[in-house]
């Protein structure tokens, strides 16, 4: 059966498993009566012939959130890539290249393209072959002493769990999901110390993060207030710090140009100007490879002064 609520036509079909009751996702009644046609077809050859029920793509990442339980912010950008979520899998590389925004920022189109070929994987399908953008050069922007003063006492007007969100980050260097989603049960006061499962960091490898005790000040101040999330309201968890009240306060801090996750690049810039070296802080930071932290090679020079000491001008005598 084939009718309308609202502008959008529906579909109502019975089969041996029971009756299914879908959106075309169409207000135009003749391709909602060719897609009303093609389900049906597929249903009676399940029903008759034994095929194997064809896999949609809502249905498809409805599993990969069930089983893989992303993060939040990855939930959100599959939900605005602009696919229909009753296209049939496998997906053509044409029909995700003309899907997925286009004026997405290379970084986020990429990743983006990786969750699609996760969930086709997932469904025991081929995934399209997409073209990956090139990505620039990351940028460090990271904040002065000053600035974080300046930035700290606006937050604390505005919100402040975010100013208790951006100093455990300060502390930690973890990315903004990892702080929004940490659990009280993977925090361990004692040892000092709190990790993320493999399927929480971005290199999937799992993450101990020593907590030093400005991050362990920050858990005193958070206890009791939600009894799963870390940095939960009392009822519930906070989803989004880059928030409304994240960019007023930056606007009352005179901050052009800074994002939430530039206060990691922040963490990052103090460590090696702190004289923390590369390696130790590739570990702690969960990067997976040594380039990534490259960045902020430039950032430290002491340690090469003792070698700057030592060129002089060489006679050839």
């Amino acid at each position: 059966m084939l009718y309308r609520v609202g502008k959008t036509w529906y579909i109502d079909l019975g089969s041996a498993r029971g009756r299914l009751r879908r959106s075309t996702g169409t207000s135009d009644k003749r391709q909602a009566q060719a897609y009303h046609d093609r389900v049906r077809n597929e249903l009676w050859r399940q029903d008759k012939l034994g095929e194997a029920p064809r896999v949609t793509w809502g249905e498809a990442v409805a599993k990969w959130v069930e089983e893989r339980n992303p993060g939040l912010p990855d939930r959100y950008r599959i939900r605005s890539c602009g696919l229909d979520s009753n296209m049939i899998l496998p997906l053509s590389s044409h029909t995700v290249s003309t899907g997925i925004n286009a004026g997405m920022s290379p970084a986020s189109w990429n990743r983006l393209i990786t969750i699609v070929k996760v969930i086709h994987k997932l469904s025991g399908l081929e995934a399209p072959s997409v073209l990956r953008k090139s990505v620039p050069a990351g940028r460090t922007r990271w904040l002065s002493q000053q600035e974080w003063k300046r930035l700290q006492k606006k937050l604390l007007k505005e919100s402040p769990l975010l100013e208790q969100a951006a100093r455990f980050t300060l502390a930690t260097g973890l990315r903004e999901n990892n702080v929004l989603e940490l659990t009280w049960d993977q925090v361990d006061l004692k040892r000092r110390t709190a990790f993320l499962h493999a399927d929480q960091v971005k290199n999937r490898e799992a993450l101990g993060i020593p907590l030093n005790d400005d991050a362990l000040a920050v858990l005193a101040e958070r206890q009791g207030v939600n009894k799963r999330w870390v940095f939960g309201n009392p009822d519930y968890p906070l989803t989004k710090a880059s928030n409304k009240a994240w960019y007023e306060a930056l606007r009352n801090a005179k901050l052009v140009g800074f994002r939430w996750h530039d206060l990691r690049h922040s963490w990052a810039s103090w460590a090696v100007m702190s004289g923390v070296r590369l390696e130790e802080l590739q570990r702690l930071g969960g990067w997976k490879t040594y380039s990534m932290v490259t960045r902020y090679a430039h950032l430290s020079t002491e340690h090469l002064a003792e070698a700057s000491a030592k060129i002089k001008p060489i006679s050839r005598k």
